[in-house]
């Protein structure tokens, strides 16, 4: 019988009876394929225009006759619009350049504080018991539903009360971020509870851990990949914000934001009618790249730490 197996085998494995297997490719995957290719084209066509628009000098876009991708004459004028024309420069110091200064640490200061706060709030209301946990629990989370925006006017009165309006605008926009926020507060309480094992955090207490000690030396190590996707949402709400520099910040030009340098910057470039759409372009093109860069080399915690599911216990 073996035989037999062996012999059919051998002689359905000629070249004579060997013929070529067409796999055919479904319909369903080239549609797929050519959506996700319009969608790419779509996604990135904006940032390439940017890019090239910005190379590109005034007077020709000016004079186009219609839309052309590639400038005929390479140029850095919008680059040079931005750091040796600014009208809001500070004692020489292009705007963008301050801008970006005071957004780093307006923004990294109340963002990491309000992280820490927000991990530690989250730990408790994960990993402990006490009375009325889950009342303070739901009463955090409704807040996450208050339109905050519409609060504007009230926290402008109350900080002025305060005499944080003026030379001291810059304080309502850490202090309260150093107490974290209620979306990562719900977020991390999450991810604890499915990352983190209740029997590794009690077999650390029997060894004589105090709570402390485990939070810094064992719960936020584990939580790095979560940490990191909330930090990345902080910065980029921090990084974009416009509208609450231009509220507490507008008065004092050395304390300006990189949006609100950005914003003056345009407006001002464009007010001789010539337009500048060279450096407005250059602006936002340098406004963007810190973002990309930092999604580039923190994609893969941002990945893993939104899947949150992933956990066991």
């Amino acid at each position: 019988m073996k035989e037999q197996i062996l012999s059919v085998s051998s002689g359905n494995g000629t070249a004579e009876n060997r013929k070529p297997i067409r796999r055919s490719v479904p319909v369903a995957s080239i549609v797929t394929y050519i959506v996700l290719f319009i969608y790419t084209v779509v996604l990135f066509a904006p940032f390439v225009i940017i890019l090239f628009e910005s190379f590109t000098g005034d007077v020709e876009i000016g004079s186009r006759p219609s839309f052309y991708l590639f400038p005929h004459e390479w140029t850095t004028e919008g680059y040079e619009v931005i750091f040796m024309l600014d009208p809001n420069a500070v004692n020489g110091v292009p705007s963008l350049l301050i801008g970006f200064f005071n957004t780093m640490w307006q923004t990294l200061i109340p963002l990491v504080g309000g992280l820490l706060t927000s991990a530690f709030s989250a730990y408790i209301f994960s990993k402990f018991r006490f009375p009325g946990k889950k009342v303070l629990f739901m009463a955090t989370v409704l807040t996450m539903m208050l339109p905050m925006g519409a609060f504007g006017f009230v926290s402008y009165l109350f900080y002025m009360k305060l005499g944080w309006v003026g030379d001291a605008g810059v304080l309502p926009i850490i202090i309260p971020g150093l107490f974290g926020g209620a979306g990562t507060v719900f977020f991390l309480r999450s991810y604890f509870d499915s990352a983190l094992s209740n029997e590794v955090l009690e077999a650390a207490k029997i060894d004589g851990a105090g709570s402390f000690r485990i939070f810094f030396g064992m719960v936020l190590p584990l939580a790095k990949p979560a940490l990191i996707a909330q930090f990345l949402f902080g910065f980029v709400g921090g990084y974009n914000s416009y509208s609450t520099a231009l509220l507490y910040l507008y008065p004092n030009k050395s304390m300006w934001t990189l949006q609100l340098a950005l914003a003056e910057l345009v407006s001002m470039v464009s007010q001789d009618g010539s337009g500048y759409a060279n450096a407005q372009c250059a602006s936002a093109l340098l406004a963007m790249l810190p973002l990309i860069l930092l999604y580039v080399f923190v994609q893969k915690y941002f990945i893993e730490g939104i899947n949150i599911g992933g956990g066991k216990e």
